[in-house]
């Protein structure tokens, strides 16, 4: 199960973001500088809801409940083949939990078009996120979004998420906002 906060003014819960790279956002593969002609395109997601939650907010430290975002609950139909970067993955390539903690996300940045543009199976990078140490994961335009399943899609203020959403916004020290 994939958890993924997004913001609905972009597009729906399966649209992969084409501009890029965004400076902040860790392995966003596209070729400098930033734009939407690569033909390149990424989707975040985490493997929980705190992790989602840190990902998205933590570098505020808040969450506001009027921050018209979505939250949605994906599964995979099939397996997809990514590059594993978490624990000692991470050094079959050189690197260690660096390159998931790292605020120097134009290194991470250059791995992330290193390791597209040598391995042209890989679908994705998973690796243990910087926010919650929990695991995140990153698909690029080698998937076929069909492949991925929703389970469930919802305002994050909607009453059967966000008694959730708050609980995991506490575990992860959130401030929530009105």
């Amino acid at each position: 199960m994939l958890v993924r906060i997004y913001n609905p003014s972009y597009g729906t819960w399966k649209e992969r973001r084409s501009y890029g790279p965004i400076p902040e956002m860790r392995f966003d593969h596209h070729p400098p500088p930033a734009g939407s002609a690569s033909g390149r395109s990424v989707w975040y997601a985490a493997t929980s809801l705190v992790g989602a939650l840190s990902e998205v907010f933590g570098n505020e430290g808040k969450i506001a409940r009027g921050s018209s975002r979505r939250i949605c609950f994906v599964r995979l139909r099939i397996s997809l083949t990514v590059l594993n970067l978490a624990g000692v993955a991470a050094r079959a390539f050189g690197l260690d939990q660096r390159i998931g903690t790292d605020r120097d996300y134009a290194v991470c940045q250059e791995w992330a078009r290193w390791f597209y543009d040598q391995y042209p199976e890989i679908q994705g990078i998973r690796w243990r996120g910087r926010q919650a140490g929990s695991i995140c994961i990153v698909l690029n335009d080698r998937v076929e979004m069909d492949l991925l399943e929703l389970v469930s899609d919802y305002d994050i203020v909607h009453p059967d998420v966000w008694p959730r959403i708050a609980r995991a916004a506490v575990r992860a020290h959130l401030q929530i906002l009105p």
